[in-house]
């Protein structure tokens, strides 16, 4: 089966991670014929695969390589990130629509591979989903909530339960150990924790996306933003007092890609609030995937607001806390079986307590707690793949296996 990749991702160090993830497994499983588009060389694993640039608007305008690349293709995997949902721009949606409808017209099958979706909350945004998912030969869902989602807005679509696709395997391979992080990790024995704060846009949903009404969405989250910020100094003041912990402000973001989207200008704002402490360190530096998989694994606890950030450190063995601000972070995580990685971010706005508690009882118990991240790694891992043999393999697997549960995978289908 000839696959291609066509899912922009600019900087987004937890996406690319996922979809680094997927061209690891695709790799493993033998696939030979697979074209990927990408940002940067870096964003990619060095594997033997054609990788082309991105075309504007977003791959939907094709020149003659791009073509070329398609026309080659059996099937889009849509993998990794833009999830279906309205709850901060209807437009994302339509993109998605437009998109499938294209690929569809060039003969290709469209596999949406570990993927999420939900809020669906406007009757807009139903109908568009619907006409999104009516393109979909297959779902596989990264969580129980977007299951339940498709099957409510389509029945009629093939859909899997599975995994994100950082879940997969390949990546303790690819951890590259890097001098310049070395200095972050110097605390003869303190622990040191990560943490991640985002712009938190979700509640002021609209038509556009963030990125073309930037303004008014920094208007409307400014407050709330204050008032994240200093729940988050207040824990990790508490962290410094209690712990003697440093702690690393990491962005989810590449350095320099999308300054507009990047976490760096929030965390500054922490920083300054610390501006005396050198226990209390802004990860800047440009860092290639393995150099912040080497990065995210040193720690010992990770507190990321941003989905990925959480994700990342699970899959490297890290315990981790996720400031969840969505449904899907908390049905994610409590899919892999850890409950005690949620904490509702409204909660943590009003008071930091509860997610001091978890983050002193999660290094009180650390090697417990790494020790049940990596098994809930490991089973989330041989599901995936499980899924991806099942979906890429018709050689070995027939299709029509994907209407019947094999072992612990979950499918279901409405279709005769």
């Amino acid at each position: 089966m000839h696959l291609i990749l066509p899912r922009v991702i600019y900087g987004n160090l937890g996406d690319l991670a996922s979809r680094w993830g997927v061209l690891r497994a695709l790799h493993q499983l033998g696939a030979e014929d697979v074209t990927v588009f990408r940002n940067l060389d870096m964003d990619i694993p060095a594997l033997p695969f054609r990788a082309l640039d991105y075309r504007p608007l977003r791959n939907l305008r094709l020149d003659r390589d791009a073509r070329a690349a398609f026309r080659r293709a059996d099937a889009v995997l849509w993998a990794v990130g833009l999830d279906m949902q309205d709850d901060s721009s209807l437009a994302r949606m339509m993109y998605l629509w437009v998109a499938f409808r294209l690929y569809r017209v060039l003969g290709l099958k469209v596999i949406c591979l570990f993927q999420g979706a939900g809020p669906v909350a406007t009757r807009a945004g139903r109908v568009v989903a619907r006409g999104v998912l009516s393109q979909v030969d297959t779902f596989v869902a990264r969580d129980p909530g977007t299951f339940a989602l498709i099957e409510k807005l389509n029945p009629r679509t093939k859909r899997v339960l599975a995994h994100d696709a950082i879940f997969l395997p390949g990546f303790e391979e690819d951890v590259a150990g890097n001098n310049q992080l070395d200095p972050l990790f110097q605390t003869d024995g303190r622990p040191v924790i990560g943490t991640n704060i985002r712009q938190w846009f979700h509640f002021a949903s609209s038509l556009l996306p963030y990125q073309f009404s930037r303004q008014k969405y920094r208007q409307r989250s400014e407050a709330r933003m204050r008032e994240l910020i200093r729940s988050t100094t207040e824990l990790i003041a508490s962290l410094r007092a209690r712990q003697r912990a440093r702690v690393l402000l990491i962005s989810a973001y590449q350095a320099g890609v999308l300054p507009w989207e990047d976490d760096l200008p929030w965390l500054e704002r922490v920083k300054a609030d610390f501006a005396d402490d050198d226990e209390v360190r802004l990860v800047n530096m440009a860092l290639t995937m393995p150099a912040y998989y080497d990065l995210m694994s040193r720690l010992d606890l990770m507190i990321g607001m941003r989905l990925h950030s959480s994700l990342a450190a699970l899959r490297l063995g890290v315990p981790s806390i996720n400031l969840s601000y969505t449904l899907k972070g908390g049905d994610i995580l409590r899919h892999l079986g850890l409950p005690d990685s949620v904490a509702d971010l409204q909660s943590f706005i009003a008071s930091p307590k509860d997610a001091l508690e978890r983050a002193e009882s999660m290094l009180e118990n650390r090697a417990d707690e790494s020790a049940t991240v990596r098994a809930a790694a490991k089973s989330a891992i041989e599901l995936n793949m499980e899924v991806m043999k099942k979906l890429l393999l018709p050689d070995q697997e027939s299709e029509s296996s994907l209407a019947r549960p094999p072992g612990r995978a979950t499918f279901g289908t409405g279709r005769s």
